[in-house]
């Protein structure tokens, strides 16, 4: 398995301009451009509620115009009528409801000093769970995105390309696929960021539901899956 993920990494590695095709864009560990070129993190906290269920060619879009109206800091975001902001964001799907949430979040934040003071919290993940719109994806997100806290978010991809992948027959556990994947990969901040962004790349180019593109993907040597398609 050890054998796997290191050339699963090293895979991943040379995916640099695939990964950005999609959206993503591998630099140093800290960096908050993994995120769509975000260029803080709370621009990453703002993209990431924004994006559920909408496209991110949209949430982009509303990003720019976010950021040519200073509404791309939280500390704004927190004094701002969610009426208008719902307005700015105009696009995203749920606008009203996104817009009041990111407001009530934003609020939340400020209070206890911002970003820098949540990433220093022990209960950081708990403290992102109790905010009204935040689930347990996105809440990783932000912590691995944001935040800088190796933590590997898991999505339907995730569920998808790394059970045709190892052969793995987790279900749909959200706990359990965390778990497993924390285990098995090293703790390291760039890893994390890697795997997450170059599975969410493979699952969307060819790891599809149905009529996956085995031949073309870059996994395609080491996936269980693929090999037993040939």
């Amino acid at each position: 398995m050890n054998e796997t993920v290191n050339r699963l990494i090293e895979i991943f590695r040379k995916m640099k301009d695939e990964l950005e095709s999609v959206g993503w864009y591998p630099v140093d560990a800290e960096s908050t451009r993994w995120w769509g070129g975000a260029e803080t993190p709370d621009e990453v906290v703002i993209t990431a509620m924004l994006v559920q269920q909408t496209r991110w060619d949209v949430v982009h879009e509303v990003l720019n115009r976010l950021r040519r109206l200073s509404l791309n800091k939280l500390e704004v975001i927190a004094n701002t009528d969610p009426n208008y902001l719902a307005e700015v964001i105009k696009g995203v799907n749920y606008r009203f409801t996104k817009a009041q949430r990111l407001v009530k979040f934003a609020k939340n934040v400020t209070m206890i000093g911002g970003l820098g003071k949540l990433r220093l919290r022990g209960d950081v993940r708990n403290f992102l769970l109790n905010q009204e719109g935040v689930g347990r994806e996105t809440a990783d997100s932000i912590m691995l995105f944001a935040l800088n806290i190796p933590t590997m978010p898991i999505s339907q991809y995730t569920k998808r390309v790394f059970s045709r992948l190892l052969g793995l027959k987790l279900g749909d556990n959200y706990d359990m696929w965390k778990e497993f994947l924390e285990g098995l990969l090293p703790r390291d901040l760039y890893t994390y960021k890697l795997i997450h962004a170059s599975i969410i790349t493979i699952g969307k180019k060819y790891c599809l539901p149905t009529d996956p593109l085995c031949n073309k993907c870059p996994l395609r040597d080491v996936c269980l899956y693929a090999r037993g398609r040939r």
